[in-house]
């Protein structure tokens, strides 16, 4: 008997250790507001509102470098230097808007550095607006090494705008049915962040996505749910960008790979938001050919929206296993036929 109590105890102190270090959430709630800040003292003074605006999409794979590649610990300087080229990145390009995905708010992995609001600093652009999509307190991540975990953790996807912000939510996305019972508590949720961006008298939507990278499944069901969502809250002039990690808007190393032609994610988004938003599927100019091991995401846009330009940027030294996408717009209604909502519009 007491063998057995003392195993019990065990089980039960273990248990309550991977309880704690799946803990720490700071937002419980499934769907909720999201943050929204102004940067102190921003380089930049408010824009008047331009003809054209540019957004720029990209994944930065948390200033941890191509996660194809075999996983090192980083140094602090390696971290700034990635965080540097994504700020020369969006100041070469011109952006108005950028839409990040995979940004770590002052985790330990990465040296406690909030990196939107390190990025926004930089670039003296005043407004940010982040969710939350992945939070424990200890990740014991790399298992088998201990000394490199990466412990507490906080991250997400954030936008960061020259002009006002005026709404942020996030939605998230059911996660993989196939995961163990506590994995869970130590997985990030795929989220939609919906942002509304305030240039001059006119409102833009952004929806900042990501979706499951591996399982093809689980990022379909995901894709459904994406939707469903998008045809409640879809306006005009609505924006659809992010890391949606879709065989076919992958260039991939290996096009033959395993379930490559059996990936619908883009197929399940484009019909089922045809009335909605459209797909930008040409390059004005054309890109030029870019390595082929680099995933490239799409984007979609509203018809209140006309595609200037669509350009697949190359950076000197790319950051993560995705190029950015740059898309440029131009106002395509009069302003009294862009502020009348579709009769089945939800604005949340």
């Amino acid at each position: 008997m007491l063998e057995v109590a003392v195993i019990l105890s065990m089980l039960l102190l273990l248990l309550g250790a991977v309880l704690w270090a799946g803990g720490g959430k700071t937002l419980h709630a499934a769907q909720g507001s999201g943050i929204i800040e102004t940067i102190p003292g921003p380089l930049e003074v408010l824009p008047p509102p331009a003809a054209e605006l540019v957004v720029l999409s990209y994944n930065m794979a948390y200033g941890l470098g191509d996660p194809r590649q075999p996983r090192r610990p980083v140094d602090p300087a390696t971290v700034y230097d990635r965080l540097d080229a994504v700020i020369e990145t969006l100041a070469a390009s011109g952006a108005d808007v950028a839409l990040l995905q995979e940004v770590d708010f002052a985790s330990r992995r990465t040296y406690d550095i909030d990196q939107l609001q390190y990025i926004a600093a930089a670039l003296g652009w005043g407004f940010v607006a982040r969710v939350i999509t992945w939070e424990c307190r200890y990740l014991p991540s790399p298992f088998w090494a201990p000394q490199h975990h990466a412990g507490r953790l906080r991250a997400g996807q954030g936008v960061i705008s020259r002009y006002p912000l005026v709404q942020n939510m996030r939605q998230r996305l059911s996660q993989s049915l196939a995961q163990p019972l506590l994995s869970p508590l130590f997985s990030p949720y795929r989220t939609v962040q919906m942002v509304d961006m305030q240039c001059g008298d006119r409102t833009v939507r952004f929806l900042n996505v990501h979706l499951e990278p591996r399982d093809i499944v689980t990022r379909q069901r995901q894709a459904q749910e994406l939707v469903a969502f998008v045809r409640q809250v879809a306006t005009p002039n609505c924006v659809l960008m992010g890391a949606l990690h879709s065989g076919a808007s992958e260039v991939t190393a290996r096009p033959d790979g395993p379930g490559f032609s059996q990936d619908r994610t883009l197929e399940i988004i484009t019909s089922g938001l045809r009335d909605r938003l459209r797909l930008v599927t040409e390059m004005h100019p054309p890109s030029a050919s870019e390595p082929l091991y680099y995933g490239r995401d799409p984007a979609l846009v509203g018809p209140g929206l006309q595609t200037v330009e669509t350009q697949v940027v190359m950076p000197d030294e790319p950051v993560s296993d995705h190029l950015p996408l740059l898309v440029r717009l131009r106002w395509s209604l009069p302003l009294s036929a862009q502020n009348q909502r579709p009769p089945d519009e939800h604005l949340c």
